[in-house]
């Protein structure tokens, strides 16, 4: 008897020593204008950047790992360079929109086409457009235009949900904005059929860099490839001069068109 009522009072002093959790915060009431307000003022005068990250790509074509330095200049002008663990480069990655070259130095051989999504898919997964990728590497969202449709706030994720429909009523953008620092977490994008053709995630937007996320993870489901990338360097409008954005020509480089 003496040993429960041991246990019972240490029990109770464990609870009163407990202090209670304090509740959340109040979610802000915003319309969608002042969210979007705010989204549109978080990125400023950007119209070019230069960063360096750890990229990892999976699809069914390629896996790829390594160090990627990357710039671009909006809207659709973009360069990667990616190394292996060696610090070796292993692709040169190009793209005005219009065009694509890929280098790959080991074999001195270099492709060039139009930049269809079969192209592009050395680096912007299939379903993302060249300007859809570089905003969504500096996490510029919405990538719709003009004000969302509907909104409504989800509070147990905290976040605000914004969405754009197309003329028919389906579904084209759905936008998760955080509710607590009005920064963009999650993107989904559908295609003209209604289906989704890409989502992204973005995270750990630092004090030092409020505007441009620290961690990206871009994902399509038919075919299926995840693209992640977490920067270590990021550098807003940069002096970037017209050789920043090709890639090289080594001596000897064996030039191959790409399909159409």
């Amino acid at each position: 008897m003496r040993l429960k009522c041991a246990l019972l009072l240490v029990v109770l002093a464990g609870l009163a020593g407990c202090k209670a959790m304090p509740p959340a915060p109040a979610v802000p009431e915003l319309s969608a204008e002042q969210i979007l307000s705010k989204l549109q003022a978080r990125q400023g005068a950007l119209t070019a950047f230069a960063a360096r990250g750890r990229l990892t790509l999976i699809s069914p074509q390629q896996n790829a790992t390594g160090t990627a330095l990357i710039k671009g200049k909006l809207p659709e002008t973009l360069k990667v360079d990616l190394k292996d663990p060696l610090g070796r480069t292993v692709l040169n990655f190009a793209t005005n929109g219009r065009t694509v070259e890929i280098l790959f130095p080991r074999e001195n051989k270099l492709v060039q086409g139009p930049a269809t999504p079969a192209n592009l898919s050395a680096f912007i997964p299939p379903g993302v457009t060249v300007p859809q990728a570089l905003r969504l590497l500096v996490g510029d969202l919405p990538l719709s235009q003009g004000p969302p449709t509907r909104s409504h706030l989800d509070p147990g994720e905290r976040l605000y949900i914004l969405e754009w429909l197309k003329k028919d009523g389906s579904l084209q953008e759905r936008l998760g904005v955080n509710a607590d620092d009005l920064l963009p977490r999650k993107e989904e994008w559908f295609g003209a059929d209604g289906r989704l053709a890409f989502s992204a995630e973005l995270g750990d937007f630092s004090q030092a860099s409020p505007s441009w996320p620290q961690h990206l993870k871009l994902v399509t489901p038919s075919p299926r490839v995840d693209l992640r990338l977490t920067y270590k360097d990021f550098t807003p409008n940069p002096a970037l001069n017209p050789g920043d954005l090709v890639v090289p020509r080594p001596p000897g480089v064996a030039v191959m068109p790409l399909k159409p």
